[in-house]
């Protein structure tokens, strides 16, 4: 069976860098892939990508040694198990601010005797190069997942979740973090003392607890400083973001050269 290596990557202290994949596209996705990136996530939450093109996207990149994420639409049955019936080596779920919210998602997330998923899933032995039942005895195993704390709730009750067995670790959500506070992103990095506090606290408080940190960065800036906090798992950015970037730095620079 096709073993998780960024997960024993993790344990070993390792630091890896991924990004959000927000464009509904196979072959975007396995272009971001062909880059070097540790991991990638086909975001279901915010991105427009519906089932089969996640599913198509997730095929594209089994080609590569990327190791492949999902973030879920919403906290639920039917949204999470879905997500791993296509073969995904992990899941990001959105909307954790209790001990049993994280409950739920172990519930949905993992096989007995952990939790309650359905065994069942055409791609899953595709994804990981075995037969169903030696699927279902392991995936608790190598199956990654980390629930995203993006409120003040969440914060309040950060030891509790991460107590939840089950539960791999935690992945920072700074944009809806700040609106819970009643602050605006990204304003409040490195500018807001209370907000930045807090997001040092998180670290210090899963790497306390032996559980997986891990944060959306907007650049590699940020990325280098969250890294220093004790951040392990850490996303920069997204294809999206990416392609207007140097779409624009193109246009910028062929209308000032075409100029002079």
């Amino acid at each position: 069976m096709r073993e998780n290596a960024l997960k024993r990557r993790l344990a070993a202290g390792e630091t890896v860098l991924g990004a959000w994949l927000s464009l509904p596209d196979a072959l975007a996705a396995e272009a971001m892939a062909q880059l070097g990136w540790d991991w990638l996530l086909v975001d279901m939450e915010h991105g427009p990508a519906a089932l089969h093109e996640a599913a198509a996207m997730l095929t594209a990149l089994r080609t590569t040694d990327v190791t492949t994420f999902v973030r879920p639409a919403w906290n639920e049955s039917s949204q999470i198990q879905r997500a791993l019936d296509l073969g995904c080596m992990g899941v990001v779920v959105p909307v954790v601010d209790t001990a049993d919210d994280a409950r739920q998602v172990v519930r949905d997330a993992r096989f007995s005797p952990l939790g309650e998923r359905s065994r069942g899933g055409v791609r899953i032995g595709y994804a990981f190069r075995t037969d169903p039942p030696t699927y279902f005895d392991r995936a608790n195993d190598e199956v990654l997942v980390l629930v995203q704390i993006e409120t003040a709730t969440a914060v309040s009750n950060l030891e509790a979740i991460l107590a939840v067995d089950g539960i791999d670790g935690i992945f920072v959500g700074p944009n809806d973090f700040a609106g819970s506070l009643g602050k605006r992103w990204p304003d409040v990095w490195d500018r807001d003392d209370e907000y930045m506090a807090l997001i040092r606290r998180i670290a210090d408080t899963a790497n306390g607890a032996h559980k997986i940190t891990g944060i959306l960065a907007r650049d590699v800036a940020m990325a280098k400083q969250v890294a220093a906090m004790g951040y392990r798992f850490i996303g920069i950015s997204s294809d999206v973001n990416y392609m207007t970037a140097a779409a624009k730095r193109a246009l910028d620079e062929a209308r000032a050269a075409l100029a002079r």
